[in-house]
């Protein structure tokens, strides 16, 4: 069957059929926009089901036939060159002929894996009465295209995997923190959330198969994405080096150190390779590294990094070992990051764990009921202050709340999960 009549099929069959049902997200897609919409993030975090509820949306005042949905991963396209893409406009506009007078939406699904896929879209952009939107689970690969063919066209969107108020919404949980029971209730749930993460599907999956599915994740994101895509030749250095970086959750790590622990473990590899790795971990959506705060951009880098993880259901499947306290401040960092924050970690004495031109230093910590722990965070948090001329700092923990005054300074200590579910933080 050549590529029209494949293109024609699938077209009609997305039309033909009633729309997935999808739940709303935080992230607020615009539906009718002069931009293309590109939404980045990991695999199976929700980028589809995003743009099926954008359809939704659309669908109150939009002809279902205007809405053309393709998953350039659907195997009946392979393989998918830039020449064949043509055929995908003649398929359409011979089977809705009467859409070629009117505006159409275009929702391309991973489109990265048609190579040069930014020139097909930009003429498509450039010559038809249409709205565009993407998706893709390659942040450079991505930008980079959107960067340069697709210049000033486009507006960026993360899909994350669901934050907390999602996973509520998620798995039907009303929210009455006013209440002893209901702050019960959700410390229940976010204690959960920070066991079993945020992935969509995992949430109505039974428990027995979230840990399977979570390797099913892995498998398709370090070879499919990552060994196929770069051809890597040592996939399980590759796999053994994601499992390295989280069992060092939210620790500083040098290249060297990464280098030489690996090393000893037998595997043969150099320090290149170790950031060209690393670099794809990143790329994937699977790692984020933080870098020092420093004045000087030459101390800054060479500072070791700390790296902090997509979801904590990689934590739990990879390594052994409770370690709730690093999930805790590793989902502070997916919350602050996803409000486009620039984050910094601050060292002097005392380490700070988030820190940001213009915003208060935070810490967390799961525990703040011994007096050595809740002595040692103030101190911290003091330093960064005095040393950044700031007058208030954030400590969040699992559950304690209280205000300290102390040398002129204001130590807010605040529950997480509280923090994560205002709708504005003041930060």
């Amino acid at each position: 069957m050549d590529k029209k009549n494949v293109f024609r099929q699938i077209i009609a069959e997305f039309i033909e059929n009633p729309l997935p049902k999808a739940l709303p997200r935080h992230v607020e897609i615009p539906l009718d926009t002069p931009k293309i919409i590109s939404l980045l993030g990991p695999r199976r975090s929700g980028k589809t089901y995003a743009l099926f509820y954008a359809m939704q949306q659309l669908h109150k005042s939009v002809e279902r036939s205007r809405l053309i949905y393709l998953n350039f991963e659907d195997d009946r396209l392979f393989p998918l060159r830039l020449r064949d893409m043509d055929s995908l406009l003649q398929a359409y506009f011979e089977l809705y002929p009467d859409n070629k007078d009117g505006r159409v939406w275009f929702f391309f699904d991973e489109v990265q894996e048609v190579q040069h896929w930014e020139k097909f879209v930009r003429r498509v952009w450039d010559t038809e009465n249409c709205r565009i939107y993407l998706t893709g689970s390659s942040s450079k690969l991505l930008s980079r295209e959107l960067s340069t063919t697709l210049r000033g066209r486009t507006l960026p969107y993360e899909i994350f995997p669901l934050n907390l108020s999602e996973f509520l919404n998620f798995n039907n949980i009303e929210i009455h923190p006013e209440t002893s029971k209901g702050q019960a209730t959700i410390l229940h749930w976010f204690d959960r959330w920070l066991r079993q993460g945020g992935f969509p599907e995992l949430v109505f999956l039974s428990r027995d198969l979230h840990r399977r599915t979570i390797d099913e994740y892995l498998d398709l994101m370090l070879y499919k994405d990552l060994t196929e895509r770069f051809s890597l030749k040592n996939p399980s250095l590759l796999k053994y080096l994601l499992k390295y970086v989280i069992s060092n959750l939210a620790n500083p790590l040098s290249i060297n150190k990464i280098f030489n622990d690996i090393k000893s473990q037998g595997f043969k590899l150099s320090r290149s390779t170790v950031y060209d790795y690393l670099s794809h971990l990143e790329e994937a959506f699977l790692i984020f590294r933080v870098d020092i705060w420093h004045r000087s951009i030459r101390s800054q880098s060479q500072t070791p990094s700390k790296t902090y993880i997509i979801d904590p259901a990689f934590k739990f499947a990879m390594t052994i070992g409770d370690d709730t306290g690093r999930v805790l401040e590793n989902a502070v960092f997916l919350h602050l990051k996803q409000q486009g924050l620039k984050l910094h970690y601050f060292l002097k004495k005392q380490e700070v764990d988030f820190f940001w031109e213009n915003g208060k230093p935070i810490n967390v910590c799961l525990d703040f009921h011994t007096d050595d722990t809740k002595a040692r965070e103030i101190k911290g948090i003091l330093e960064a202050l005095n040393f950044l001329d700031e007058k208030e700092g954030l400590i969040l923990t699992r559950d304690r709340t209280e205000d300290i005054k102390t040398n002129g300074k204001n130590i807010l200590i605040r529950p997480a999960w509280k923090f994560f579910l205002e709708k504005t933080n003041s930060i």
